[in-house]
């Protein structure tokens, strides 16, 4: 990966090649991380961070359901953000990963005596996925999504995405795009590494998991550009068969922003070409087309979302 010059850590903006830990920090040791992933876009010249504060606010709260115990005020983070992208002179999409971690070296899974800290790196990044020749081909994964009774799932925790590790690997060593997760009961909780959005006989569905989901902000985003259009919300339980016989599966995050799922298992789901290939459907479209103009600038939302770099 190509990642930008300049990345903040040990509390100044350094380049990129000198943000270096010892092979035995903790945090490498053990995954005592928590993490942000942010979409930055370059738009009529200007650059703008999409929901930039919402990030911040879970963030911070990963870190107080983790103990990790580091705080930084939310103007203090804006103002690393901006100076790191001006230093970086951005003058195209991008990703952001600011996240929360212990350099210290220590050889046992203890909190005690452990310091936090906070830092930011960047990459450039267009389309996460290419749905131009079609949408993305899920398995269902063998691989159960953990709880909050194992690992808090509102927090972004590095250590627990070995459980996605081990999900998306099994999935694309077998020929698939990503793996569909399931909790322990065999409902549908999310992709591994993105939320879902269920349509449903023409109903908007999202998986009701209780302790399993992880709080998306591009799911969030998705479902209120939707009830803003006049469509409504439904929690609910979402079995296998459920996906099998849908009108669409949606797939985000902020990595993906919006996409399709095409099948499931080898199974098509949706409308339906000549080829018995499924097809973008109207749910999709208009989420696209909507988050694009937010992302412009041109949208009702742009200025509630959208966190300009001046």
């Amino acid at each position: 990966m190509d990642f930008m010059k300049y990345a903040y850590f040990k509390n100044e903006i350094t380049e990129f090649e000198k943000a270096t830990v010892s092979i035995a920090t903790h945090s490498l040791q053990y995954g005592t991380t928590c993490f942000g992933g942010v979409r930055g876009y370059y738009r009529n010249g200007k650059v703008s961070i999409f929901r930039l504060e919402d990030h911040y606010i879970r963030l911070i709260n990963a870190s107080k359901m983790l103990g990790f115990e580091f705080y930084i005020s939310w103007d203090e983070f804006k103002n690393i953000v901006t100076e790191l992208v001006k230093k970086n002179e951005i003058k195209e999409d991008f990703y952001m990963r600011p996240f929360i971690f212990c350099s210290e070296p220590r050889i046992s899974p203890k909190k005690a005596g452990l310091t936090f800290e906070l830092a930011i790196y960047m990459l450039p990044l267009a389309d996460y996925v290419n749905t131009d020749n079609g949408g993305m081909k899920f398995m269902s994964s063998t691989y159960r999504k953990y709880n909050d009774a194992a690992i808090p799932t509102k927090a972004k925790a590095g250590g627990s995405y070995i459980n996605s590790f081990l999900a998306t690997s099994d999935a694309q060593r077998n020929g698939y795009d990503e793996a569909l997760m399931f909790d322990d009961a065999g409902n549908v909780v999310e992709a591994s590494v993105a939320n879902l959005i269920l349509i449903y006989r023409d109903k908007v569905i999202i998986p009701d998991t209780g302790s399993a989901a992880l709080e998306g902000i591009t799911v969030r985003s998705m479902l209120e550009i939707l009830e803003y259009n006049g469509y409504d919300i439904q929690r609910g339980k979402i079995d296998r068969s459920m996906v099998f016989t849908a009108d669409e599966l949606l797939v985000t995050g902020t990595a993906m922003k919006i996409v399709y799922a095409e099948s499931l298992d080898g199974r098509p789901i949706g409308q339906l070409d000549y080829s018995a290939k499924a097809l973008p459907g109207k749910f999709y479209k208009l989420l696209k087309s909507e988050f694009e103009k937010i992302i412009s600038g041109g949208h009702e939302l742009s200025k509630k979302w959208l966190f300009e770099i001046k």
